[in-house]
Order: structure tokens, then sequence, then C-alpha cells
């Protein structure tokens, strides 16, 4: 298989985000902070420099497109917000959790080091300063006087024992493989910490940012952190009644002078329903992280909510097949698959048109999107790949679904009549999220729908879910060739080489077809029109401290 090369360099690259611009897909000032970083040649050569142009000379400040900005107005302090999300956490320890909606959570409750704005820059929480005296070597002063929430004061040593435990294999941390370039940390100063690497690191500040909570060892020791979370972060951990809520209470000492607005937070477990957007109406619910899609574009016109979005933040949907039994332990089964989906369908019918037609792990506003066209369903290639393969038809394989999940539900079910015009009879198996992740981990599946969260930078992505022996490699996929180039990329520091290498990653992973990416999901927030503050974040956090109420909730 050989997908048509559009990419040239730093020209088409300009294209693109000029393109991502005019369609609305990114705001003004983001389209000015990026294009900021092309060369004079790339300016002249191609449409970039004259949209540049007309922006620089415009007086007009308001941003483009679909891509909401946070709910404007000054919060007051006080209120429990009635937060809903889509699904219950496995478990709120950042080592060890591997479902979205626990860090949703958990990211209230701790901090970083470092994290990413909504432009993708870097900005310190536990740290006031960072610096590279070389490749290898990265030094962080930290902020002084902060206490975790059970009394004690961070310090260097947190961070040590932070990333220490997430490599320990004995923790079992899904993260250990972003931080294996780590050779040893140490404490070099009473407020300061220095990581030395292996190797020069490429993706290592988006990492901190990405999944770098930093905890306390005396709290972990204490008790289950899968169950009682104490960080530093701008909320506390007061309870988690197994199938329906989990509280937080607002950190009184908080180190951020003025947040959280919040006295606290309910977070409910409720399925993306019209369910939700009754209780937002009754006031039960004050916030929801999700909304039933097939209301999205009322919904989000609806003068009676504040909606948040944003076109570079979200979720790539992919579809994994089993290599490691048949029949996609067989390469041209697996491209026949590829070449059978119609992925604007499954946007539009499970998605009800919202988010992008999935290609890559990045979305086309994302400044690692290599320009990949989306790839036309052509039903005789899938045939003719079957009849290659050498496999009788109609072929039966099963597919298991998540009802709890309904746009990967929907996926699924797009699928199985997409598949049977080629000759593959796809079952769908319903499962709960628990049987479904048991089997999806140990690989005891044929084909499914997964997701990735929090895919800043390809390494996030592909060093996990594509590397042989990857945490969350489930496909079983193994290629020594693609593994070479993955862990070049991890090892440069230069943008462009990096950004050339995932190109060739993606190529490689195109035609052995161990997963087929059906979708790129865009985050929705909707609110009550009192909540300000909310706003979609590169890494998906909720950063709740910067929510509160303009009015009294009801």
């Amino acid at each position: 298989m050989q997908r048509k090369d559009l990419q040239t360099e730093e020209e088409q690259r300009a294209e693109r985000l000029t393109r991502s611009f005019l369609s609305g897909n990114i705001s003004r000032r983001s389209f000015m902070a990026r294009a900021a970083g092309f060369s004079t040649l790339a300016l002249s050569a191609t449409s970039l420099g004259a949209v540049l142009a007309a922006c620089t000379s415009s007086s007009s400040s308001s941003t483009t497109g679909s891509s909401a900005a946070p709910a404007t107005g000054t919060p007051t302090a006080g209120g429990t917000l009635q937060a809903a999300l889509t699904g219950e956490p496995d478990t709120i320890d950042p080592a060890t959790s591997t479902i979205y909606t626990g860090a949703q959570v958990y990211d209230n409750v701790f901090n970083k080091l470092i994290d990413l704005d909504e432009n993708n820059k870097f900005y310190g929480q536990l740290a006031t300063k960072w610096d590279a005296p070389d490749d290898k070597t990265w030094v962080f002063d930290l902020v002084d006087g902060v206490k975790f929430h059970n009394g004690e004061t961070f310090g260097p040593e947190d961070v040590v024992y932070t990333f220490e435990r997430i490599l320990d294999p004995k923790t079992g941390s899904g993260y250990a493989p972003l931080y294996d370039a780590i050779s040893k940390i140490e404490a070099t100063g009473t407020n300061q910490v220095t990581f030395h690497l292996k190797t020069s690191f490429g993706p290592f500040l988006s990492n901190l940012a990405n999944n770098g909570e930093i905890v306390n060892q005396a709290a972990i020791e204490a008790k289950d952190p899968a169950r009682n979370a104490i960080g530093t972060g701008p909320f506390e951990f007061v309870e988690w009644v197994q199938g329906d809520h989990i509280t937080l209470k607002k950190n009184e000492n908080y180190f951020e002078s003025g947040k959280p607005y919040l006295d606290g937070i309910q977070f409910k477990f409720l399925n993306v329903d019209q369910s939700r957007i009754d209780a937002l109406q009754s006031g039960d619910l004050n916030w929801s992280d999700a909304v039933p899609l097939q209301q999205l574009n009322t919904l989000k016109n609806d003068p009676a909510y504040t909606y948040v979005t944003s076109a570079t933040a979200g979720i790539p949907d992919y579809i994994a097949m089993n290599t490691r039994q048949p029949p996609f332990d067989n390469k041209l089964v697996r491209q026949a698959v590829y070449w059978a989906l119609d992925r604007d369908a499954i946007r539009q019918v499970a998605y009800f048109g919202a988010g992008e037609s999935g290609i890559e792990e990045v979305p086309t506003g994302s400044s690692w999107y290599d320009g990949s066209p989306i790839v036309t369903q052509n039903i005789d290639q899938a045939k003719q790949l079957l009849q290659q393969a050498g496999v009788q038809t109609p072929l039966e394989v099963e597919y298991l679904g998540l009802p709890q999940y309904p746009e990967l539900l929907k996926t699924g079910e797009v699928m199985q009549q997409q598949l049977d015009a080629v000759g593959i009879k796809m079952n769908i198996k319903q499962v709960e999220v628990g049987v479904w992740f048991n089997a999806f981990s140990k690989g005891t599946y044929q084909i499914t729908s997964a997701y990735q969260e929090r895919t800043i930078d390809p390494d996030n992505f592909y060093a996990l879910v594509i590397h042989t022996g990857g945490a969350i490699n489930s496909t079983g996929y193994s290629n020594p060739q693609c593994d070479k180039l993955i862990d070049q990329a991890r090892t440069e520091t230069n943008e462009q080489t990096r950004f050339d290498l995932y190109k060739q990653v993606r190529q490689i992973v195109f035609e052995d077809a161990p997963i087929v990416f059906a979708h790129y999901e865009t985050i929705n927030y909707l609110m009550q029109k009192n909540v300000v503050g909310s706003s979609v974040n590169p890494t998906l956090e909720l950063r709740m401290q910067n929510v509160g109420f303009t009015t009294p909730p009801a």
C-alpha cells in the first residue's frame, strides 16, 4: 500500500497552518503564534505570508471559527460544582491510572512541575524555572513553601520519589516508557532538582506536562493511592462512592493566590444521554464533560448554556486488530479492513459530523500533522486483498463493543456494514468496560475500537501503542524498523527532524495496519451560563481552579 505524499517540508506545513486558520480550526492568536516560527522563504513562497500580513494589519482581535473560548465573567468565591463525567475512574493514582476520567479527577488534586497552556506553551506549576545546560541534563528550580494536603512540605525529594516510583517495575506504571530516558534524578539544592538523561530526549518536557503529577512518599505509603489521592493541588480528595461520585473540597492553603474559587466539586458518573441535559436544565448539574453528539449543534448555540471546545486538543479514536491471532495475524486481512472503511461515514453517523475523520494520531490543527489525505474507501481493493490473503469469505470475526461509549459502539455498527460489503462478517459483542479492558490489555480479542488520551507529542502515541512491548501495545504488533524510527525520534531534539521521522513511522503503520485511525474526537464541555473559567487544554486537564460561579448556584 502507498499513500499519496503531499508533504514538501516547511512550505506544506505553512499551507496547512493557513488552511486550518481560514477554515476556523484554530484561533487568530494561535495562528499568529505558530506563523512566527516560519522562515521568510516559507512566508514568501506560500499563502501564509499574505494571510499573516492581513491579520497583522487588521484591527480586529476576535477569534475565528468554532473553537469556543472560555466563558467570560468574574467568578466569585464559593459554591460546589456539580460536574458530570463520562465514566468512573479506574484509579486516582496518577502513576497507574489508564482511563481518561481518572485524570479528569486527579489533575485537580495534584500539580506537575510544568504544564501546557491553551496555545501549547509551557508554564510552571511547581517549577519556577527550568533549563538544559546540555542535551542530557534538565535542571528545575522549585516553588518554595508549598504543602501537600497531609501537611508535608513539598521539595525536590518528592520529585525524585515520583519519577523513581513511575520507573519502578513494581509500580506497573503504563507511563514508565515516557521516562525511560532518565538515568538519575537528584536533589541539587533545597529547592532544585536535576534530571540526568541517558541520551538526548525530544519529548521530555511534553511528557512532564502530560503525565508528571508529583506525589508524596508518606501519603503513598499511608493509604492505598488508588483510592486516596494526596497532592499539592487546588482541591483535596474527600470521598469516592463506588458507581456514583467522587467529591473534592477546596484546598484552603493552595499556593496560587486567590485560587480555587469553588468550595468543592462533586464529580458524578453519568451516561452521555438526555439525562445530562435535563440535569443541566434543572440545576442538578452545573457542568458536563460531554454532550449527546446528536444535540451538539443545537446545544452549542443555545443561549442558556456556555459551550467550550478546541480544534487542537482531543482524542484519536482507532480500530485495533490483534496481530497475534488469526485472521489479523495476516497483514493482507488488516489492509483489507483499512480499505473497506469509509471514515467520513463513520464521522457522520457515529459522531454526528463532529470532530475530524481520522488519518493520524493528531488533528489537522496540530503542528505535528503531516498533511496526509483521508484515504478513500476502495471496496474492490479490499476484496482483492482478502483474495490474496487466501481466506475464505465470508470471513467471520468478533468485535468487542462498549455500550458505555456510544460513539465507539456506533463506529463498530457502521464498520459492520462496511466490512460486510467486502466479505467480512463482523459480529458485535457488547461488554462492560472492565471486561473489555481485560480482553484488550491481555490480547484476547480480535478487533475493537480504542482511543489514546492526551496525545500531545507523537511519542505519546507511538512509544506506547505501536512500539514493540509498548505499555498500551494491545495489538501485539512488532516491527524492528518502526521501533528504530520511534527510538530515533525520541532521542532527537530538532523538531523538523522529528517531524520527518514520524512521517516515516506513519507510513510503516499505514502499510502494516495493526491499527486504523477512524476518527479524531474533539472535546466538548457544556455548562450553565453562570459557570465561567472552563477551557479545553492540550493535556485535557479540567483545571477547575480557574472555574467558578458568577452568581451563586441554585
